[in-house]
């Protein structure tokens, strides 16, 4: 089999979740035994740029890689008609003719036997390609893009920016939808995201997990630190932010006045000033995000909007952190089993409190998050998943 694959940011270096998740699908792919070439083309970003140097030491001998320039700056002018339009901006600024054309020309050159979209935002290539292409169209949902920012409105005060919020939702909702269904069969990384896709198409919808090692990493059990990280330029962590800093830290402060917030990512030059306090730590972009969590003890997982699997999570639970989660952060992981899950800002306070006042408490928190990881996210059961998918595509 040959593979191209189409991205709209680049795996490596990893610096987010959506990275993390990439990286993982790529390597994972390289694995299966019947797939003799991947050619992986990704776009080339201000915020991501492709930096081939990255993907030579990487040593993959099967997989090729491409970066194509794109200028997905937002433009006043364009998000406004786009608005006035009811298409939707989010889309739009990933689709360019040069690209097509040199997607076509690839097509044409070169026989393949499946294209995987990683994301919506490369997905929006589908019925482009469909033009000369006459193998399986594979598109691997990372989340529900729509719901994201249906979120973000729904918790937004401003009256104006929650009406803007609502009109970009409506018209990223139209184009989701049609995106699944000019697809062949959807790859969704999250369980709730597989049943919810399920119901919207008639197309095949199935769950593949994104695989997790296991490290070992030795834990900082603290009684007076907790982390989160994440990249600031996605809105639902500055929100998340937010919203453990207005209402959950003040009341674990009444009880460990020494407690330190450390806060690490990309973009973080973007958290506002008022949030940093004396007991709140701003790291910006840190090279290792695993040493990081493991050297500031629990990891909070706070998110109020989102969708899809949160990468961080299973990071944080893969060196066996304490995690301590809301409902958004544990979305599609079936983890009310295993420990608790938060629904509002006290019950989360106590929970931290709890861990924080027993060690032991800590790492049976941390162990049962390291068994999850092992038993859901392991590399084998991802690729046998994967390769069972892809051979009953070719059966289709």
């Amino acid at each position: 089999m040959r593979v191209l694959v189409l991205s709209h940011k680049p795996p490596y270096p990893i610096v987010d979740g959506g990275c993390l998740a990439m990286s993982r699908f790529l390597l994972d792919l390289h694995e299966i035994d019947q797939i003799e070439k991947i050619d992986y083309v990704t776009f080339s970003t201000h915020k991501h740029p492709f930096k081939q140097e990255d993907y030579d030491a990487l040593n993959l001998e099967k997989a090729s890689f491409t970066g194509m320039e794109l200028d997905t700056k937002i433009k006043v002018l364009p998000a406004l008609y786009s608005l006035i339009a009811h298409e939707s901006y989010h889309t739009k600024r990933f689709l360019n003719k040069r690209i097509s054309n040199t997607l076509l020309e690839m097509l044409s050159n070169t026989r393949y036997d499946f294209i995987v979209f990683e994301s919506l935002y490369a997905a929006i290539y589908a019925p482009i390609v469909r033009k000369v292409f006459q193998g399986k169209i594979l598109y691997r949902s990372h989340n529900i893009e729509h719901k994201i920012w249906e979120g973000l409105a729904k918790n937004q005060g401003n009256p104006l920016k929650k009406w803007y919020l609502q009109q970009l939702t409506k018209s990223l909702k139209k184009e989701e939808y049609a995106i699944w269904n000019q697809v062949d069969a959807i790859l969704s990384i999250s369980k709730e995201d597989t049943a919810f896709i399920q119901q919207k198409t008639q197309k095949k919808v199935n769950y593949l997990p994104s695989s997790m090692p296991s490290y070992k990493l030795q834990m900082n059990w603290s009684s007076n630190r907790m982390c989160f990280i994440g990249a600031f330029d996605w809105e639902p962590n500055l929100e998340a932010v937010q919203w453990f800093i207005k209402n959950v830290l003040p009341t674990i402060k009444q009880q460990f006045p020494n407690l330190e917030f450390h806060i690490a990512g990309r973009a973080s030059e973007r958290i506002p000033e008022e949030w940093r306090q004396d007991q709140v730590k701003i790291h910006g972009f840190v090279e290792d995000p695993l040493a990081f969590i493991a050297e500031n003890g629990l990891f909070v997982a706070c998110l109020q909007s989102g969708s899809g699997i949160k990468m961080k999570v299973l990071e944080a639970m893969s060196i066996g952190a304490p995690c301590v989660l809301t409902t958004k952060a544990a979305e599609g992981l079936e983890l009310s089993k295993h420990m608790p899950i938060h629904k509002d800002a006290e019950s989360f306070a106590l929970d931290i409190i709890e861990l924080l006042q027993d060690q032991s408490k800590q790492q049976l928190r941390g162990a049962l998050g390291k068994q999850f990881i092992s038993s859901e996210f392991s590399t084998q059961m991802v690729k046998d998943i994967l390769e069972k998918d892809l051979q009953a595509m070719t059966s289709i």
